[in-house]
């Protein structure tokens, strides 16, 4: 709703601006330039589709400053003033206010929740409630873990019971932006391996170390081999198969740590 009615404010705006063009530096055109700068960081503001209103804006203004310099009686400190009005107005104020809003948005939700998932750890790590601050530094094997995409927008590795109804044909394993248990993954040592200390003790992950990925809610491993994903073919599909035992693709469901220092 938001985002409607700043559109149509903008394009209110604009209109008012454009109809009093041949009025340059009067106080009307003051008010509809400045006016439309304020719009304009609003409709930004809401939605980053508002930058679509912003780049209309941004093309008009081009055109004119360019008609207006083919103008014979055009002057150089009149046309200085044009691109000054136009920066101070349709830039800087519009960037204030797309700051400011931010800084509002800040102060006012400053608490986690499950919206913040797909934001990045450090992110996480600053709002108030959030269990980050309580996790270990070392991850030890058996530790309960989460892996995030580095890639903004594809979230955590995430896998359910449902299978690719192509394919492999096995449990599936998607990018999830939300909190949710089916995030859950256990690291694991090697079929066959031993670990190297007691129960009693905890044996720490290390750069280099090779592991098996075990989803939690399914006690199946992540695995991957060289048949195509769905909906890219250029890469194969991850996939959960087999429950904790060896099986005759272990190689597949090897994993390399590997972090920088």
């Amino acid at each position: 709703a938001m985002l409607l009615f700043f559109t149509a404010m903008s394009a209110l705006s604009f209109s008012g601006l454009y109809k009093h063009r041949l009025q340059s530096f009067t106080r009307v055109w003051w008010g509809w330039l400045f006016a439309t700068g304020v719009v304009l960081g609003l409709v930004a503001s809401s939605k980053w589709v508002g930058f679509f209103s912003v780049g209309l804006v941004g093309l008009y203004t081009v055109w004119e400053l360019y008609d207006i310099f083919g103008q014979s009686r055009t002057r150089i400190r009149s046309y200085a003033l044009h691109w000054s009005a136009r920066i101070v107005a349709l830039a800087v104020v519009l960037l204030a206010i797309y700051m400011l809003c931010f800084r509002i948005h800040f102060r006012l939700l400053y608490k986690s929740g499950p919206g913040d998932v797909p934001m990045d750890s450090l992110f996480q790590a600053g709002l108030q409630g959030t269990g980050l601050a309580n996790q270990p530094m070392d991850n030890s094997y058996g530790s309960v873990i989460t892996l995030k995409s580095a890639v903004p927008g594809v979230g955590l590795l995430h896998s359910h019971a449902n299978t690719y109804p192509d394919g492999s044909k096995q449990q599936q394993v998607t990018g999830y932006t939300h909190a949710d248990q089916n995030n859950n993954w256990v690291v694991e040592i090697m079929h066959s391996q031993a670990r190297g200390n007691t129960s009693e003790t905890l044996e720490f992950e290390r750069n280099g170390n090779i592991v098996r990925l075990v989803h939690a809610g399914t006690n199946r491993n992540l695995h991957s081999h060289a048949i195509a994903a769905i909906l890219n073919f250029l890469f194969f599909a991850p996939f959960t198969f087999g429950f904790d035992y060896p099986a005759e693709e272990l190689a597949n469901r090897k994993w390399l740590l590997s972090w920088n220092v």
